[in-house]
Formats: C-alpha cells, sequence, structure tokens
C-alpha cells in the first residue's frame, strides 16, 4: 500500500519526537536517581536525627516529671476548690487542720497546724491531692523545753482554773498589771505538752493572731484565750504549758502559766 506523502511526512515526525523524548528521559533519568538517592540520603539522615531527639526529649521529660511547671490556670483552679471546701460549713477535722494554703511561683502551698507525714496524706485523701500541693512548714512534734516564769515585775499570768476535761477546746488565761504604770500585750501564744521520753512539744493551736494591743492601767487584768484542737491531736491527761512572750522594759520576757487536762 502507498501512503500518501502528507500522511508518510505525519508518521515520520511522530516517530522522530518519540524517539526524542526517549533519549530525553534516558538522559534525565541518572540525574533523577541521583536526586531520589539524594533525598533518600537526607530522609534517613532527618529520620536518625529525629530518633535522637526523640531519645533526648525522654530524658528531659523524665528530669522533669518532678519539677512540672504548672499553669496559673491550674493553679487557680485548685484555688478555687480549696477555697469552696474550706468555706463550707462542714468543717472535717482534716479541714479544721488547716491554717492556710496560697498560691507559690509552681505550687499551691498548705500549712497545717499539726504537720506530720499522716496529716499530710489525710489532706490528700479527704481534700484533694494534686502533686501541685506542697506542704510548709517543719514536721511535728515540734520541741520545746523551755520554761518561763509566771511573774515579772509586776506583771503575772495564771490559767483562770488549775485543771480542764480533756475534751475542752477553749481556756482563758489572766494577766494582770501591777508594775505600777501601763502595759500593752497581744494575743498570741503557744502550748506544750510533755511527750513519753520527757520532752516537751508544741501542740497544735492558734496559729495566726491579730495584731492588736491591749492596754492595762496599773492594777488592771486582761484575758487572753487560747484553743485547743482535741479532734486534730488528743490529748492526754498531764500537765500542760501556755506561753506568753513579750517585751517587759527592753527585755524579751517568756511568761508560763501551767494547767492540767484530766
Amino acid at each position: 500500500m502507498r501512503l500518501k506523502p502528507k500522511l508518510l511526512n505525519a508518521i515520520i515526525l511522530g516517530l522522530t519526537m518519540f524517539l526524542s523524548m526517549q533519549t530525553t528521559c534516558a538522559a534525565c533519568n541518572p540525574s533523577m536517581a541521583i536526586q531520589q538517592k539524594k533525598v533518600a540520603t537526607v530522609g534517613k539522615k532527618r529520620v536518625a536525627i529525629s530518633k535522637k531527639r526523640v531519645v533526648k526529649s525522654k530524658k528531659r521529660t523524665y528530669r522533669k516529671a518532678s519539677a512540672r511547671k504548672y499553669s496559673h490556670r491550674e493553679l487557680n483552679s485548685i484555688m478555687r476548690i480549696l477555697e469552696r471546701k474550706f468555706l463550707s460549713e462542714d468543717k472535717t477535722p482534716a479541714l479544721r487542720n488547716v491554717v492556710g494554703f496560697g498560691m507559690g511561683s509552681n505550687s499551691i502551698d498548705v500549712a497545717l497546724r499539726w504537720n506530720t507525714k499522716e496529716k499530710q496524706q489525710e489532706f490528700r485523701r479527704q481534700i484533694y491531692n494534686s502533686p501541685a500541693i506542697r506542704f510548709e512548714g517543719k514536721l511535728d512534734p515540734i520541741i520545746d523545753n523551755r520554761e518561763g516564769v509566771s511573774t515579772y515585775q509586776g506583771i503575772s499570768l495564771k490559767a483562770e482554773k488549775p485543771s480542764y476535761p480533756l475534751g475542752t477546746t477553749e481556756i482563758r488565761f489572766t494577766i494582770t498589771n501591777h508594775s505600777g504604770k501601763e502595759f500593752m500585750y497581744g494575743e498570741s501564744y503557744s502550748i506544750t505538752a510533755q511527750g513519753r521520753d520527757g520532752s516537751w512539744f508544741i501542740l497544735p493551736t492558734d496559729c495566726l493572731f491579730n495584731a492588736v494591743g491591749h492596754i492595762l492601767s496599773d492594777g488592771q487584768s486582761g484575758t487572753i484565750t487560747a484553743h485547743l484542737f482535741p479532734d486534730i491531736l488528743p490529748n492526754n491527761p498531764g500537765v500542760y504549758r501556755f506561753f506568753y512572750e513579750e517585751n517587759i522594759d527592753g527585755n524579751k520576757v517568756l511568761l508560763m502559766a501551767t494547767f492540767e487536762l484530766k
């Protein structure tokens, strides 16, 4: 069969373009292969680097686990929960043991009247448990073997009654001024009890006091009210020491009165 000139020319042109494309692709293939190898090599390097980073990140995460950074929102949320519980009318012994709490730079700091490992665990079980909670102060019992005096330069201190029942929660002490001049006293105090080993330790009592001064003229008497918390730490029968410290004529004086629980 004889092809027409136009058709023959078209076929020849098509074959020429096809061969040209094949040659071009053949020429491009090595460079493409090289590029693919490079990409694959870079990819492997990236994978290796990423694996190293994962390993490092694990170590960093482990180090930071005990010192996690809490957001303000997280700490504020815990504060709101504690405030609601603390202001509730149903005051359990665990709540009554809480003196106060506040937001630190990376924690919620809680102060307890009777601060022991057992009381800290009681707080976490009954009130709120979070690694952001941190307890302030030394662990109880705190030893205080000091003794004071009942009278100093006309200022005297004594309990209103010599003895009280074991479950007593409030005791009043009378401070009298026979110094010949005015005397001003405050409301802060501490109470100690004797342990089984003979040492005296500080009892859980009021930890926050009003910063006020009561003025007694010569011959007048005033009252200091102390609180005990037998639901936090049951008291044993025995003699207790009540302390009031004051500056008298430039001298730091530790006034002491004793009372008995039985």
